[in-house]
């Protein structure tokens, strides 16, 4: 399939089922897949077919119409939504066979009116995060008698770490016990228990847990070192060169002048496309060239300082092996987490297995049936 584009991103799933077996390996227990925010950017519905073939047990989301995302796009496998779902909206969880989270207390007796025959849930303890879920070891209890009576079938329980990327753990551990204590508390067994996220899947032993909630690292990336690879390349092309003299300037504002003659280009992409404009200054590649961006990035387009002339068409790599994640979040002053979660779907993504591509998706491009 066409695109129609000179920016995409190359979405490599062998990477993705590397990493997953890669981290059961270190962890072993079983693997929710955390795809929520469209899979952090590399497309829900590709992504969860591929964890559930690599060994995922359950693809965990944010919210009930991405369960529905991915149900509607024929994903048969478990679903699992981490955040707060509308009380008037539990018959449809029930329905489409998607398990919820008991975020608080009140929504656990606000859900009570409806008819919950059917209904799987997790039930979500708070220990440090004070974000979501359940404080005290009473209103646990009641929730779950109420739960009992109304035909809920309670089958997890989890917490949050909210330092997991500390090394020194110290926050962490003390979530954990206060976990642990709350869970022998309760004295009920659950078919899923699960604390770490990929951090702490990777950094920190929790032997109570079943399972671990792996986001981030099924993508490639990690605050420790570990055996992972990048799944995205986003690449774009030069569709623009051209050779300015010293004091011309460059974009809007005039915020970057040529202090001598260079050799400039336009690559087509903007911050509509979820490039954020503070990659002013920062780098991206050709080859193993580091081209820097000039000027404000401008919605659709940005242009970059080359080392050389290159012909247009010259392929350009914006994030990837190259393009590190980790310096770029540096510059940006964020997270990985939020460079690739802020990518539009303006970008066309080639799925590749064996280095070939097996599907291009283009939101754009899908024709609605009559």
């Amino acid at each position: 399939m066409r695109y129609y584009r000179d920016t995409w991103a190359d979405i490599d799933l062998d990477a993705l089922q590397y990493n997953i077996k890669s981290l059961e390996k270190h962890h072993q227990k079983a693997l929710i897949a955390i795809i929520k925010a469209n899979a952090y950017g590399h497309g829900d519905d590709m992504i969860a077919k591929k964890a559930l073939a690599s060994g995922a047990k359950i693809l965990a989301v944010s919210s009930l119409d991405e369960a529905l995302s991915l149900r509607y796009k024929h994903i048969k496998g478990p679903i699992l939504v981490l955040g707060h779902v509308s009380p008037s909206d539990i018959h449809v969880a029930i329905a489409e066979k998607i398990s919820v989270t008991v975020t608080s207390y009140a929504w656990a007796k606000a859900i009570l009116k409806e008819d919950l025959t059917g209904l799987v849930a997790h039930l979500k303890i708070d220990t440090g995060m004070n974000r979501m879920g359940l404080k005290t070891l009473e209103e646990v209890l009641e929730v779950l008698h109420d739960f009992d009576q109304a035909g809920v079938i309670t089958e997890g329980l989890y917490t949050h770490f909210a330092s997991s990327d500390d090394p020194k753990e110290i926050q962490t551990q003390a979530q954990y016990e206060l976990f642990e204590a709350m869970f022998h508390k309760i004295n009920r067994s659950f078919k899923w228990i699960h604390c770490s996220n990929s951090d702490a899947a990777i950094h920190f032993d929790t032997p109570l847990c079943n399972a671990v909630r792996i986001g981030l690292a099924l993508f490639g990336y990690s605050s420790f070192e570990f055996d992972l690879k990048p799944v995205m390349t986003l690449k774009t092309k030069l569709v623009n060169v051209k050779t300015i003299q010293a004091g011309e300037t460059v974009s809007y504002g005039a915020t970057y002048t040529a202090p001598h003659t260079e050799i400039i280009a336009t690559i087509p992409i903007g911050y509509a496309d979820g490039w954020n404009r503070k990659h002013q200054g920062d780098v991206c590649y050709i080859g193993d060239s580091a081209c820097e961006f000039i000027g404000r990035i401008c919605m659709d387009q940005c242009m970059i300082r080359l080392d050389q002339l290159y012909p247009e068409g010259t392929e350009v790599e914006l994030l990837g092996k190259k393009a590190s994640i980790y310096p770029m979040s540096k510059h940006l002053e964020t997270i990985p987490y939020e460079i690739l979660t802020q990518l539009s779907d303006r970008i066309p993504k080639v799925y590749l297995e064996k280095c070939k591509p097996i599907n291009t998706i283009n939101p754009r491009l899908i024709k609605k049936e009559d």
